[in-house]
């Protein structure tokens, strides 16, 4: 739909423009601008024809845009509501007037200071949303870590638990942790802890069996060729893999219920076949 110069004049557009306006290419533009806006495409024909006309009755309207009159009312009550449109009554007649396009912008504007509240009122909802979502579709949280410090904020982690199943059958974990494993055992036993231990069947385990093995922390040897240079450790629901492995360790720790779950049964499986007399 093209404006005529004429009918433009009441709106004081500069006539000057007029062809850019007339350009297709021009309407598709301010056309999808309208749509971003949330009118509809019905809407938008209905507002233009009006802007073209001037002055316009709901048969008019009907008549220009093909658009059922039913249906035209409807896309009124919404351009009036909008500030897009103005009834005017003389005697029983009815007419619409469009509003100065500039209402266009303080429409987007009103919009746009709506949606900024909307997202900020949001954001404080997330977090209760986070929490309905995780409890539906729970995806497991992957945390990596490196180095010997890193390393160690895993062991720290651990201590935080009631129970531990630790797997430990690198043979260089005491060499590249020190000190720090000695005394983190030795934590683990002053704080009272449960634990369920597999170690190798070597002779400086089996003396490390009979040295700290209790009921309360108990301890398995299985044999040393099934060694390897990753350790692991199961605590509340939480899955660590330590890798020793060219002396820079590595750890993986896998945040979930269910793998938690199912590593605690494959420990056992190894615990219970070797620890039968």
């Amino acid at each position: 739909m093209c404006v005529k110069k004429s009918e433009l004049l009441p709106f004081v557009i500069n006539v000057d423009i007029l062809d850019i306006i007339c350009n297709s290419e021009y309407m598709d533009t301010l056309h999808n601008n309208l749509i971003a806006l949330g009118l509809s495409d019905e809407e938008i024909q209905v507002y233009l024809a009006a802007l073209e006309k001037g002055s316009i009755s709901v048969l008019e309207l009907a008549k220009t845009t093909k658009i059922p009159r039913t249906t035209v009312y409807l896309l009124i009550d919404s351009l009036v509501e909008n500030g897009l449109l103005n009834l005017t009554v003389k005697g029983k007649k009815k007419r619409y007037m469009p509003a100065p396009p500039r209402e266009i912008l303080i429409l987007g504007k009103n919009k746009q200071q709506r949606l900024a509240q909307s997202l900020q009122e949001l954001e404080q909802e997330i977090p209760q949303l986070d929490a309905m979502y995780q409890t539906q579709h729970a995806i497991p949280k992957i945390q990596y870590y490196q180095g010997i410090d890193e390393i160690k904020k895993i062991y720290e982690e651990t201590l935080e638990v009631d129970k531990i199943y630790a797997h430990c059958m690198s043979q260089s974990a005491m060499e590249i942790m020190g000190d720090y494993l000695k005394t983190y055992f030795v934590r683990i036993i002053r704080r009272m802890m449960h634990s369920q231990e597999i170690v190798s069947d070597s002779a400086a385990d089996k003396l490390y069996q009979q040295e700290y093995s209790t009921s309360r922390n108990q301890i398995v040897c299985i044999p040393a060729k099934l060694r390897t240079n990753t350790d692991y450790m199961i605590y509340g629901n939480k899955v660590a893999f330590i890798s020793y492995r060219e002396g820079q360790p590595i750890g993986v720790v896998i945040y979930d219920k269910e793998i938690a779950h199912f590593e605690k049964i494959r420990f056992q499986m190894v615990w219970e076949k070797f620890s039968i007399k």
